[in-house]
């Protein structure tokens, strides 16, 4: 059974929406992708979400701290 889509403002809904589309890319993706990927995804993915819990932590604040983190993985991923 779909969930309801619980916000009322238009921009909430569209990011709500894009978020359920994101999962299912990713899940389709998922059995293609290395183990060493993967655990760097996991990785961001984990930090990302524990600062997004943070209550009052400015979303600027958190971006810059997943870019400093992410970024040498992407490097990574780059030079292959």
């Amino acid at each position: 059974m779909a969930r309801a889509v619980k916000f009322s403002n238009p921009r909430d809904r569209e990011i709500f929406e894009a978020h359920r589309k994101y999962i299912e890319a990713m899940e389709a993706r998922l059995d293609t992708i290395s183990d060493e990927t993967k655990e760097h995804y996991l990785q961001v993915l984990v930090s990302l979400t524990k600062k997004l819990t943070i209550p009052g932590k400015p979303l600027s604040e958190i971006v810059g701290e997943i870019m400093s983190e992410a970024a040498p993985l992407l490097f990574q991923a780059m030079q292959r």
